[in-house]
């Protein structure tokens, strides 16, 4: 698999109308965590859910692809069905998103927002559960530009040329307060209420209507566009994440997880790596 993949690289699909995307991912339960409450959905590969596992792939069959990482609440009940509720939701919807054209993605998007929101709250009433949820960062490629969409904490970053750029809000309690006072990274991670959600999937119990966040269409050309759930963000920073994705591809995700195991690795980590 390592020679195709190297070899691959150098490949330039000539059929018209195709994109050459290189994957590299990777989820890992973690030291402390007693089960794997991630999960992600690789366009072609459908949702990956095992406790740990690592790979790296490359799609050329279309100009469009769906990629999603999604973090059931390891402080609530059932995270783990919440998170696997979502990604089949976005399995289902992958076509369709993969079909409608760029302005229409935020509207087919927030139907299956609402379609999983819809989802969990049964699962949750199903199970006489007090709350459950996940998070959900997901990207529509259309051939260089990436839609983003997020809800919770999972976040997507865009590295090149050295700089490593978030693009998601943070939907939480201290991202609010922030706002009124700018906190670092450590002083954020510092605080009681720094993953206490303001939204996410299974937050709608009432079905009013879920809406994700949309950002501005990203040219990810010569760059890696990264997303990953908090269990990778709170163990490393910034820094220890560029120097990863300045080295080599292959396996960037799995790197990316070691390293934060071997910070602490008090969370499940979850990694998709994106490069075009």
């Amino acid at each position: 698999m390592g020679k195709l993949f190297d070899a691959m690289q150098l490949f330039v699909n000539k059929n018209i109308g195709k994109q050459t995307v290189l994957i590299s991912y990777a989820t890992n339960v973690g030291n402390v965590r007693p089960k794997n409450e991630d999960n992600l959905f690789i366009d072609g590969l459908g949702t990956r859910a095992k406790e740990n596992m690592s790979g790296n792939r490359l799609l050329n069959h279309s100009e469009r692809y769906t990629f999603a990482v999604c973090d059931g609440m390891g402080g609530e009940q059932f995270g783990d069905e919440a998170s696997a509720i979502a990604s089949l939701a976005i399995a289902q919807y992958a076509t369709q998103l993969n079909r409608v054209k760029p302005e229409v993605l935020p509207d087919t998007v927030n139907k299956l927002v609402s379609e999983a929101n819809n989802r969990i709250s049964r699962m949750v009433y199903s199970k006489h559960a007090n709350l459950s949820g996940s998070t959900l960062v997901l990207t529509c490629l259309r051939k260089n530009k990436a839609y983003i969409f997020n809800l919770g904490d999972s976040r997507a970053y865009f590295f090149k040329d050295g700089e490593l750029r978030q693009i998601t809000e943070d939907h939480t309690v201290a991202k609010r307060k922030e706002k009124t006072q700018p906190l670092s990274d450590d002083d954020r991670k510092k605080l009681s209420d720094a993953h206490r959600l303001t939204t996410f999937l299974g937050v709608d119990s009432r079905w009013i209507g879920l809406k994700a966040q949309a950002y501005e269409p990203l040219n990810i050309r010569k760059g890696i566009l990264l997303l990953c759930s908090d269990g990778l963000t709170d163990m490393c920073s910034k820094s220890e994440i560029s120097e990863i994705l300045s080295g080599e591809f292959k396996n960037c995700a799995d790197r990316l997880v070691k390293r934060a195991l071997k910070n602490g690795g008090t969370d499940n980590i979850t990694c998709l790596a994106i490069k075009i």
